[in-house]
């Protein structure tokens, strides 16, 4: 009795470790909306393109419709995540750690909500559920000077006309 259960807990732990399920949920995610276009006056089409379809919806009295929306915050795809857990599964550490590693991924990210009126004319009257934290002053400011490192495209310049009367080659 006491042998099979030894068995199978071990089986199990060698089935999650050599499965390599950390990296795989590091490199699968879903986006998060982008609250800079999630605000009173945006129309319907933009806001459930940052938030997605609409969990439930209800007509209210007045001809307004109040739409719930569901999403999930702080679970986006992470190749820098993948990456330390893939070397980290190359090294005995590392093989040994897939359970911890699994449960660090299962962990990510929350759910929230959002609940939006809108007009007869599909327009948001009013918003509210999950706000973002503002960003902070160090952010800003690490952000800024990250800008101002980042390599510009150069502009093309405009071709040349050939101004010469020679017949074109063929």
């Amino acid at each position: 009795m006491g042998l099979k259960i030894v068995t199978t807990i071990c089986g199990l732990y060698a089935l999650l470790i050599l499965s390599g399920c950390s990296i795989a949920m590091a490199l699968s995610g879903h986006p998060e909306p982008n609250f800079d276009y999630i605000k009173v006056g945006a129309t319907r089409e933009e806001l459930e393109f940052e938030l997605g379809q609409s969990a439930s919806e209800e007509t209210r009295s007045d001809g307004k419709k109040e739409t719930t929306y569901k999403y999930e915050m702080g679970n986006t795809v992470n190749a820098g995540r993948a990456t330390i857990w893939g070397y980290a599964w190359l090294t005995i550490i590392g093989i040994l750690g897939e359970p911890i590693y699994s449960i660090i991924e299962l962990n990510q990210g929350h759910d929230e909500q959002t609940k939006v009126v809108y007009d007869p004319d599909n327009r948001a009257v009013e918003i509210s559920g999950y706000t973002p934290p503002p960003i902070s002053d160090a952010e800003k400011a690490a952000r800024a000077a990250q800008d101002e490192h980042v390599l510009k495209r150069p502009t093309p310049r405009p071709a040349k006309q050939d101004t010469s009367t020679a017949p074109p080659q063929l």
